[in-house]
């Protein structure tokens, strides 16, 4: 089995077509394709718990779905099966610990959808869908827009990020049972209101999450104690003064814990901070993304190399990383990817 392959997902701003890219990277960080599985509307992806199958957010007919892929042993994609969510723009997907849940967030229509597994790892049924309300100060934050879900280190809890409400929500969850406490979430406020929350990535230790805030071109540094969150720090992912319109989009933390990679989406970039001893983050380098729009960054297999899906350019840029200086530089490779969304492995 090739260790080096790694998924990138792309869809048509037009009509959505589009599917998941398989690529390989030398040791030299050359990119090749080496397969292409379509999947319509195809938005983010997720390893199942044993890292045999891979879900991915994707849509049918004019609504969200989940589709749900084996893994081949040369790591090409056979698809098991799709189920609808419910939902609108379903745009993030996480598989739970345990095996037997999968979960969606679905920004348009304000919800998160619940999927119980088969046990060959397939998707079984569509068991329900919470459904929130609000709003908060800024335009687009008329009502809520989840946008990101995942499981705390220890996987005793859903993490939901909501970015029309500012808000992080706690729910906690049960491998036999899924989400226990649907109404009662323990919710952290993102301050200052207006940020709009997107994604969010703990450190190793599990003590400390990074948060991006979209529309706040920011990160917010938050402590993480098992039950909620402490914002530390809040600092900008642009230079000091800058006038144009931007937002975040992606966030990672490098492999070593020393360095946090985010992308702006306008002043088409990459933002490296460097992590200090104690958590907190001080603004590294600002890198041009070699594109327009990169909506998702990530490390490729091995760590020495990154890229930056650009979806309005449609290109995904390949870049070298210094694991000490946490330094990034155009490799000068750019794989043609219309709307380029998602890099992942």
């Amino acid at each position: 089995m090739n260790k080096n392959i790694f998924y990138a997902a792309s869809r048509s701003t037009v009509d959505s077509s589009g599917g998941i890219y398989g690529l390989s990277a030398d040791r030299n960080g050359v990119v090749k394709q080496e397969f292409f599985q379509e999947l319509y509307g195809v938005s983010y992806m997720t390893y199942s718990a044993d890292r045999q199958k891979l879900y991915a957010s994707c849509a049918v007919d004019n609504g969200g779905a989940a589709a749900a892929f084996m893994i081949n042993e040369d790591k090409s994609l056979t698809l098991l099966n799709r189920l609808p969510s419910l939902g609108v723009s379903t745009c993030h997907i996480v598989a739970a610990p345990g095996g037997k849940y999968l979960y969606t967030a679905s920004y348009f229509t304000s919800n998160i959808s619940e999927f119980s597994l088969n046990e060959d790892g397939s998707l079984k049924a569509l068991e329900r869908v919470v459904t929130f309300s609000g709003q908060s100060v800024d335009v687009r934050q008329e009502r809520p827009h989840p946008h990101f879900v995942s499981f705390t280190p220890d996987g005793e809890k859903l993490v939901l990020v909501d970015l029309g409400l500012d808000q992080i929500k706690l729910f906690d969850f049960a491998p036999e049972k899924g989400l226990l406490n649907v109404d009662s979430p323990e919710i952290f406020k993102v301050e200052p209101a207006g940020s709009g929350p997107r994604h969010l990535v703990f450190n190793k230790s599990g003590d400390t999450a990074y948060l991006v805030n979209e529309i706040g071109n920011t990160v917010s540094v938050l402590s993480f104690e098992g039950r909620t969150f402490g914002c530390r720090q809040v600092i900008s992912t642009l230079p000091e003064n800058c006038k144009c319109y931007s937002k975040t989009a992606a966030i990672r933390l490098s492999p070593n814990g020393r360095h946090l990679l985010v992308s702006n989406r306008g002043y088409d970039s990459i933002a490296l901070f460097d992590v200090s001893g104690n958590g907190l983050l001080k603004l590294n380098s600002i890198v041009p993304a070699e594109g327009e729009g990169p909506r998702d960054i990530n490390f490729l297999p091995g760590n020495k190399y990154f890229a930056a899906a650009n979806e309005i350019s449609g290109n995904t840029a390949f870049f070298a990383y210094d694991e000490n200086s946490g330094a990034l530089e155009f490799t000068g490779q750019s794989m043609d990817m219309p709307g380029a969304l998602a890099i992942y492995w």
